[in-house]
């Protein structure tokens, strides 16, 4: 599937309609259109990619409670941009 763009307020949108590190692929649910699977997928990686930011420069004991400060825009879609395929399939 060819990258189709979204702008950075698209994506966080998309963040916001969803549950972040949810178990439930209900909770991946969104507007889109896309499939709950494959946004799951993305935001699985996106807590990994948060997770080792918050460590990097926090270290593993104050990470937990900073996660939600690194949640953000400007982190979510330097995040995106690391795909080189759209990282998303349209439920049809």
């Amino acid at each position: 599937m060819k990258k189709k763009n979204l702008n950075k307020t698209q994506l966080w949108k998309l963040r916001k309609e969803i549950v972040l590190n949810s178990l439930y692929t209900s909770d991946y649910a969104n507007s889109f259109g896309f499939t709950p699977n494959t946004v799951a997928s993305f935001f699985e990686g996106y807590c990994s990619y948060l997770w080792e930011q918050v460590t990097e420069f926090h270290g593993h004991n104050s990470a937990e409670s900073m996660l939600d400060e690194y949640d953000n825009a400007d982190n979510l879609w330097a995040w995106y941009l690391m795909y080189d395929e759209f990282p998303f399939e349209y439920d049809n």
